[in-house]
């Protein structure tokens, strides 16, 4: 059984109030101001995210933690998703990142966060709709679940994705056991099968590496030789389809993220996801931690 407890991160000039859950050796802990994401995950004090402090302590998009990517993964094909023919500039995966999150409920048994519309996201997406984040912890596995509400008049499209980053030694010391139908560089052009053995390897000239999976099955693992960590995530397939593997040069992460969508999804028909008035659905996954 977890407990709750509440904190501050503060540093410089960034102050926020933390939601830690706690199991044993284990701890989860949530920002709800800070796009409402989890910003660590430890075992013993040992952590298994990670957090830029300059990047988490200013207003820039949270490249750390474990973002929540809504209304869309990536970036659509020139910044702009189309509704009824007028076109609405967005930002790379979305807004639920940016934006403060409400505290729902905090207790011993889960953390959950809302989020609903305002100024700014009926300005790059015109709809009305209800995020609720929930996160519990049993153990040595978070289990995180985005439910998306259709509270407007109209269909609501979109994707969701998270974008966990995983403290890692070295990109050469990490070792992926995943099972996927097809692995690439781009979501447009050739999609060749996946190898039997998924890398992520740097591309000579690139500042970062990225590996596209489509048909994946679930759990994905990670496992590090440097610093003996082990990362397991598990979704449910008939939500998440998609993932991506990505890293960015001198920087000691690796991303292994679960996505229902690529960049230009919501602009095309059929490859996203689409609510009825008053009609909602729950995107569950969990990360485990050895």
């Amino acid at each position: 059984m977890s407990t709750l407890s509440t904190g501050t991160y503060q540093k410089y000039e960034a102050c926020y109030k933390t939601l830690t859950l706690t199991d044993g050796p284990y701890a989860l802990t949530v920002t709800p101001e800070k796009g409402g994401m989890a910003t660590s995950f430890t075992k013993d004090g040992e952590e298994y995210l990670w957090l830029r402090d300059k990047n988490f302590e200013s207003t820039d998009r949270p490249r750390c933690g474990i973002p929540i990517l809504f209304p869309s993964c990536s970036k659509p094909d020139g910044g702009v998703h189309i509704f009824g023919g007028q076109a609405y500039p967005i930002e790379i995966h979305g807004f639920a990142d940016l934006l403060p999150w409400q505290v729902a409920k905090a207790d011993d048994e889960a953390i959950e966060l809302t989020l609903t519309p305002n100024g700014l996201t009926k300005f790059c997406y015109p709809f009305d709709f209800k995020l609720t984040m929930r996160y519990t912890l049993a153990g040595n596995t978070a289990h995180l679940a985005l439910t998306v509400a259709n509270t407007g008049d109209k269909p609501l499209p979109f994707s969701v994705g998270f974008h966990p980053y995983f403290a890692t030694s070295a990109l050469e010391n990490v070792r992926f056991d995943i099972t996927a139908a097809t692995c690439s560089e781009s979501p447009t052009g050739p999609q060749p099968a996946a190898p039997a053995q998924i890398t992520l390897t740097k591309t000579p000239g690139a500042a970062d590496s990225t590996r596209l999976l489509t048909g994946v099955k679930s759990p994905m693992v990670l496992s590090d030789s440097g610093n003996g960590h082990k990362v397991t995530v598990a979704f449910d397939e008939a939500k998440f389809g998609k993932a991506i593997l990505w890293q960015q040069s001198a920087e000691s992460f690796v991303c292994m993220e679960p996505w229902n969508g690529w960049a230009n999804s919501v602009n095309e028909a059929g490859k996203h996801e689409e609510l009825a008035p008053g009609a909602e659905s729950t995107f569950a996954w969990s990360v485990t931690i050895e």
